[in-house]
């Protein structure tokens, strides 16, 4: 059971988070100071500097957060049992789960993810998709012990995850995590029928 003291040292630590998202969001990173998180969390900058060195490492621990939660998410995912689901016309739940995990982090990843944030975010997200899911799924493919082929795969896939991610993230109250889910699955069953479109 967590005490009084580690309840306060959370709480506060939720506090410089929400305000330096919120700051990333309005002014961008680059214009981000301690002074400004501490005036605006009301605390002051002794208090932020007992948790992080600077903005970096906050930066750096918020983006951390968020991967590993991503990786957690994108782990429960089988391919055998996705292309299941697909076949079946059925929604696979850990897709869901991960526009669940969108949905709930939608300020922190709007505001990273952003033209104000920081542009290596990106590129991280995509690494965590290529590296946990990507490989597994490639891995089915004949063509996968072509070097070249898995390199331009990843990148087509990864950016096509992202692309949707970032999308939805500037319309998310449009849609909810299901709902999302469902248009993914649409895209996924469109995609694995191009062939026949066009024989």
């Amino acid at each position: 059971m967590a005490s009084i003291h580690e309840d306060m040292v959370q709480k506060t630590k939720m506090q410089i988070k929400h305000h330096f998202i919120a700051l990333v969001e309005a002014e961008g990173f680059s214009y981000v100071s301690v002074k400004k998180i501490a005036e605006r969390a009301n605390i002051n900058r002794g208090t932020f500097y007992l948790h992080y060195a600077d903005k970096y490492e906050l930066m750096d621990h918020i983006q951390q957060e968020l991967l590993n939660e991503l990786q957690t998410r994108i782990t429960a995912i089988l391919p055998k049992e996705a292309f299941l689901a697909l076949h079946q016309q059925q929604l696979y739940p850990p897709f869901v789960a991960i526009f669940q995990f969108i949905s709930e982090h939608a300020h922190e990843l709007r505001a990273i993810l952003g033209d104000q944030g920081d542009p290596s975010f990106a590129k991280k997200i995509k690494r965590v998709f290529g590296e946990v899911l990507l490989e597994r799924l490639i891995s089915l493919h004949p063509a996968a012990k072509n070097e070249a082929f898995r390199m331009y795969m990843h990148a087509f896939l990864t950016s096509a995850i992202l692309g949707v991610i970032q999308e939805w993230l500037e319309n998310c109250e449009e849609q909810t995590a299901e709902e999302m889910a469902k248009i993914h699955f649409q895209i996924l069953n469109f995609i694995s029928q191009l062939r026949t479109f066009i024989q």
